[in-house]
């Protein structure tokens, strides 16, 4: 996604990269897509363009729309609409959650299963968040593995679909899995991303940019 920093950006550690070598990240983002969970695969990936001994991690986003739009009134440009993708140029792809009756159903698709298939089987990693996890099971690169999703729905079972797609649900925070992690809920979605960048730039660099996004020393 090549979008400028704002001028504000410039007390920022040094000055932005371009983005012409590094690793690419896929964001898929359907209609009421959970906006925080968003946002820290928008930010988090950003803030590597800050440090010039690491690969830069760009993001591409891809959906069914235009424009998607977040539950909480976020609207992102789509680069790349889901049926031109292609899967072998991205290192990554990151699915949030959302919420089911307000348009988060249309991820439960055979696009983004085939989508899903292609990359992980590329060597992708798959970072998920919150119900993000059920429309990638079903695309059945979890069966037989272990997940964690939101358990606190009081009209989804999540928890006993992931059972029904053949995974094994871990009541923990975060999981991750034969390189596809997993989240509770949104408050856990930075450490999703933190073990997708450990897998794109290195445990070391991933801590780099989680200190300089602290802004404090040590």
């Amino acid at each position: 996604m090549n979008r400028e920093m704002a001028s504000a950006n410039a007390g920022a550690p040094g000055e932005p990269k371009g983005a012409s070598e590094g690793k690419k990240v896929l964001l898929f983002l359907p209609e009421a897509f959970e906006d925080l969970e968003a946002v820290a695969a928008l930010s988090m990936c950003g803030w590597t363009g800050y440090r010039a001994h690491l690969p830069n991690v760009s993001v591409d986003c891809t959906g069914f729309h235009e424009v998607a739009h977040g539950r909480f009134g976020l609207s992102v440009p789509i680069d790349v609409p889901i049926g031109e993708v292609d899967p072998l140029s991205y290192d990554a792809l990151v699915v949030p959650g959302g919420f089911h009756g307000f348009g988060f159903d249309e991820a439960y698709c055979p696009e983004l299963r085939a989508l899903v298939r292609a990359m992980h089987g590329n060597g992708a990693f798959v970072a998920t968040m919150c119900v993000g996890v059920l429309p990638v099971a079903e695309s059945g690169i979890l069966k037989g593995g272990k997940a964690t999703t939101y358990s606190l729905s009081s009209r989804h079972d999540n928890f006993g679909r992931l059972k029904e797609l053949g995974v094994n649900p871990v009541k923990k925070p975060v999981v991750c899995w034969n390189g596809i992690a997993s989240c509770s809920g949104p408050a856990y979605s930075e450490q999703v991303v933190e073990l997708m960048l450990e897998h794109l730039v290195g445990p070391q660099g991933a801590m780099e940019i989680a200190r300089f996004r602290k802004g404090l020393p040590g």
